[in-house]
């Protein structure tokens, strides 16, 4: 069984530069709704044994937190996204953590341990953020603590033994078979393909009539929808106004502070720079930001503070900070996607955050901070989803409505080529005696075999992978079937396969081995997981009706 965290505390406090715990609110936003606590009532059973509020709570809570490491955000942010169904995976979670029981398998320590240490990494995108600042702006902000976390881990470690144990039977792949797999996978094919791209017809194609850019305008409508945006007026407390301030409050401390994180950090100062002079400017950076960003949160606080009332409004901004000789802003419209240009958010910050914002709730709970300083956000205006209106935007209709006709006429002449290269070939022509009649320039593309992860070549066509399916399922000496792509069609000319290279197969076998017995015994896991977990949702009443929840 697991160790308390208190007996693993080692990869808790990881850090490059220790001060660094004031400033990572930086590195993640969080949805101000928080983690609430679920309704109590009747989870149903499992096995036979049924599921109580508490495990139903915690399983919940881990869940969040798959969510959080999937997406960096957490269900209350978003909604739902690919699908996601949170009161699902939840049952889904529990039913796994009573087959862990049921099996006996647990987690240890280290490998936990391991794996959290990771995870937080990854998180501040190769520097270690220390626990404290994740538990207190990531897990606390949703009613999470870092028990929850510790519970996510230990579970998520003996998940992958339980797949292990389950799909061991799925991993027993002979060797015949995987040599076989290889051949098919790393067979590299040399191929011709040719191009009817639109940017070749775009002169030939006239002004559209009106009559025709009217109906092509009608049947695009969609495509022109704007989404709903929205204003924000902000106050910004920007670091570079705090810099000399908190440099000069530290003193003759900043000089020793530089000096023992140094020291500590040993060979990880590395990253920091080439020479120990970068090192050492890179940390005293680090210490002199973080204390004024600090400082900056707490202008920010204090004047939000003074703000605040029962009934806040908008214009409480522009009032309080008039008295204070500060500017008020007014953000360019933005939609959810891409968020205000004007304000340096965090990454992965969850703009929606924003849309929650009302003329009767105009005010985000904290200050939001960010690598440039901290900001007070409130509401400015909303402005709604619409089509703008034909005469609006009739250049842009225009241009389109002249690329599609292209796009087509581009089509058109790749369908006739088809045509006329299949009937050369079987009259025993050559590849090249056709396309030197037909006065087309074939791309000679490099060797390329399933396992081909990019070809530059034609990436800005067509999706690579649907080339490759196509082309592969083409015979030697024959050409593809009309491959659509981004500005039209072509056709491919399958010349040669070539043979495997046969010590770079044995050479690559050992690690292809592994990849396809690991992808055998996933799928032989997932057989039993979808079995088992149907079985099991006959006896949980919310999974018999309609999901209440995403």
């Amino acid at each position: 069984m697991f160790g308390t965290i208190r007996k693993h505390q080692t990869w808790l406090w990881v850090v490059i530069i220790g001060v660094m715990v004031v400033s990572m609110a930086t590195f993640t936003q969080m949805n101000r709704s928080g983690n609430a606590q679920r309704g109590l009532g009747n989870h149903g059973e499992i096995d036979g044994k049924p599921i109580t509020d508490a495990e139903y709570q915690d399983a919940w809570n881990e869940t969040a937190l798959t969510y959080f490491m999937r997406f960096r955000e957490f269900p209350e942010a978003s909604g739902t996204r690919n699908g996601w169904n949170q009161e699902q995976q939840t049952y889904e979670r529990l039913f796994l953590i009573r087959k862990l029981e049921q099996y006996n398998i647990h987690a240890d320590s280290d490998s936990a341990a391991a794996v959290g240490s990771l995870f937080l990494r990854e998180l501040g995108k190769g520097e270690n953020v220390p626990m404290d600042a994740f538990v207190a702006q990531v897990l606390q902000p949703h009613q999470l603590t870092s028990e929850d976390f510790r519970h996510f881990l230990e579970h998520y470690v003996a998940i992958q033994q339980l797949v292990s144990v389950i799909g061991a039977s799925g991993a027993l792949a002979p060797p015949a078979e995987i040599e076989a797999l290889y051949v098919e996978g790393h067979q590299e094919v040399k191929a011709q393909a040719v191009i009817f791209s639109a940017t070749n017809y775009l002169a030939t194609i006239p002004e559209p009539t009106a009559a025709f850019l009217g109906q092509y305008y009608t049947n695009e409508e969609a495509k022109y929808r704007e989404p709903d945006r929205m204003q924000i007026s902000y106050v910004h407390f920007n670091i570079t106004n705090y810099l000399a301030d908190a440099e000069q409050k530290l003193g003759t401390n900043l000089n020793s502070q530089v000096d023992d994180i140094f020291h500590r950090e040993g060979t990880n100062a590395l990253t920091l720079g080439k020479t120990e002079a970068e090192q050492r400017a890179k940390i005293r950076e680090y210490i002199v930001r973080g204390v004024a960003l600090t400082n900056a949160y707490n202008t920010a606080l204090s004047f939000q503070k003074d703000m605040s009332k029962d009934t806040p409004h908008a214009e409480d901004l522009n009032t309080l900070a008039k008295a204070k000789g500060m500017e008020v802003k007014i953000s360019k419209p933005f939609d959810k996607e891409y968020g205000p240009s004007d304000l340096e958010l965090p990454p992965n910050y969850p703009v929606s955050d924003l849309f929650n914002l009302t003329p009767d709730d105009p005010f985000l709970p904290a200050p939001l901070r960010s690598e440039d300083g901290i900001y007070i956000v409130a509401f400015n205006k909303l402005i709604p989803s619409r089509v703008p209106p034909l005469d609006e935007i009739r250049s842009r209709v225009a241009a389109d409505a002249k690329e599609f006709e292209a796009t087509r006429s581009a089509q058109m002449s790749a369908r006739l080529f088809e045509q006329s290269v299949t009937n050369g070939l079987a009259k025993g022509q050559t590849f090249a005696e056709i396309i030197s009649g037909a006065k087309v320039k074939p791309v000679d593309l490099p060797p390329f075999s399933v396992s081909t992860e990019s070809l530059p070549e034609l990436e800005d066509e067509v999706d690579v992978n649907t080339f490759k399916q196509n082309v592969m399922e083409t015979q030697t000496g024959k050409i593809s079937g009309l491959i659509p792509t981004r500005t039209g069609a072509m056709v491919v000319y399958v010349r040669e396969r070539l043979p495997v290279d046969k010590v770079k197969m044995q050479a690559d076998l050992p690690n292809f081995s592994k990849v396809v017995r690991q992808a055998r015994q996933n799928q032989a896991f997932d057989m039993w997981f979808a079995k088992g977990f149907n079985d099991a949702a006959r006896t949980i009443p919310a999974l018999q009706q309609p999901q209440r929840r995403s």
